[in-house]
């Protein structure tokens, strides 16, 4: 079966010349570690705009829930205290 890989699109980055001249000296692979820190810098940044997007939600969930318990508590099986 053939492995497929995701599509790739060149870029220029700018690095500082120790920190590559490190990285090649032990062998480390520049691009997946830039990609794997855009998509965790990218996994971030969509998290806090969700956050801000539902602030106003998530607020008046919590309202309800200081008001009101929690939904179902009174079946709750397993208490943390």
């Amino acid at each position: 079966m053939m492995q497929t890989t995701p599509d790739k699109k060149r870029t220029n980055i700018s690095l500082t010349a120790a920190n590559l001249a490190a990285a090649r000296e032990l062998g480390l692979n520049v691009s997946a570690i830039s990609d794997a820190a855009i998509a965790q810098a990218v996994r971030a940044a969509r998290a806090e705009a969700w956050a801000v997007e539902n602030a106003a939600a998530i607020s008046e969930r919590h309202t309800w829930i200081e008001a009101n318990g929690m939904p179902l508590a009174d079946m709750q099986v397993l208490k943390i205290s």
